[in-house]
């Protein structure tokens, strides 16, 4: 069957890029593989490698019109992962395709919504939810979010399928590195940004782990916040002067190796950097907006690595210093292998989806 999948992140988000490609590596076996981008630069569409028969979408107005076509049909249509929105347009957006989906079931096809995560609660939770029982498999990608919607089940963020394999993440290695990264506010999340106060105190954390603070810039818009934390900590900043979504990654993954630990308050920052052996450290807010748990907490909760966060503030250097002293590294593997071995699970769940309704959609005494 044909695979419509809509892949549209950030522009400037590594983290959109890592997750989404894992999510479409896992449902390119059902088919020829459609993937909508829309005007996402062409470095953006570097990140998700695609592979060479997968059929890239850009115009709106065709992408509707492929999706239409195949639903009416029998096709298996994914709904783009990561953070979502349950606002009104977004319900018109999930009511518009429910007849579709309807007709889809009908003819064989399936439906899925795997590895999302909800911002915060608003009343058009209920009609999207309605839709989503359309779905045969719907994943959240922490509890909040499943407890939110009331449809399907809890799986681990899809970037954790990402990275080296056991023995490469057990290796003993050299980690001299305490990176940080910390989010330019925008838009609805309003931050101050780190002073020097704050720099300082975060200098004095690295000093007495015995570690080398660096600063990472893994989204495009937090490069100047960066630049100005990198000065005031006096360290090297692992900039992002293009759209280079495939080279960022790899210079990134590079730092992470040699990591002990990796602060940051982008969610896909401290997933990429577990899934490279450093001990993933949420700064964490007490809410997020809306009165949400932190999206950082409890995603990194869903995929088994608990008491890995510090405040944002980071206020009580010592308190910060015995936690991350108390933070076994092979503990984090250990969770990082078993998130990896629950996504393996969800991709077999998706197979098997897919193979039950191609069974079943066999004209009776044809042969599966």
């Amino acid at each position: 069957m044909d695979v419509f999948v809509s892949a549209v992140g950030q522009h400037d988000n590594i983290g959109d890029t890592v997750l989404r490609r894992a999510y479409l590596d896992v449902v390119r076996p059902l088919g020829r593989l459609h993937v909508f981008v829309g005007d996402k630069p062409d470095g953006y569409v570097a990140g998700l490698r695609l592979g060479g028969e997968d059929v890239v979408h850009r115009a709106p107005a065709s992408w509707r019109a492929a999706v239409r076509q195949g639903l009416l049909t029998g096709a298996c249509y994914g709904f783009d992962s990561g953070e979502t929105e349950v606002r009104r347009p977004y319900a018109k957006r999930y009511a518009r395709l429910a007849p579709l989906l309807a007709v889809n079931r009908a003819r064989g096809g399936i439906a899925l919504q795997v590895g999302t995560g909800v911002r915060e609660a608003q009343a058009w939770r209920l009609p999207i939810s309605a839709v989503l029982r359309l779905c045969d498999v719907v994943t959240w990608r922490d509890g909040f979010s499943r407890d939110l919607m009331r449809v399907g089940t809890v799986a681990p963020d899809w970037g954790f399928a990402l990275g080296p394999d056991e023995t490469t993440l057990r290796a003993d290695t050299d980690r001299p590195l305490l990176a940080v990264a910390v989010r330019q506010g925008t838009g609805d999340v309003r931050r101050e940004p780190p002073d020097a106060a704050w720099a300082a105190r975060v200098r004095t954390l690295a000093d007495g782990l015995g570690l080398t603070p660096v600063v990472v810039t893994q989204v495009g818009r937090d490069g100047p916040t960066g630049d100005r934390l990198a000065h005031d900590l006096g360290a090297e900043h692992v900039a992002w002067h293009d759209d280079d979504h495939a080279g960022q990654e790899d210079r990134l993954r590079d730092v992470y190796r040699r990591c002990r630990y990796v602060l940051s308050d982008r969610l896909h920052v401290v997933v990429v950097a577990a899934t490279e052996g450093a001990v993933p450290v949420g700064l964490t807010a007490a809410t997020a907006p809306g009165g949400a748990p932190d999206k950082v907490e409890r995603t990194l909760t869903a995929a088994g690595l608990v008491g890995t966060c510090l405040p944002r503030d980071v206020t009580d250097v010592d308190r910060a210093h015995a936690t991350l002293a108390g933070i076994r590294r092979d503990d984090v593997v250990d969770a990082v292998l078993d998130a990896r071995a629950q996504l393996a699970v969800l991709a077999d769940r998706i197979h098997a989806a897919a193979g039950t309704v191609r069974v079943r959609a066999v004209p009776a005494g044809a042969s599966p």
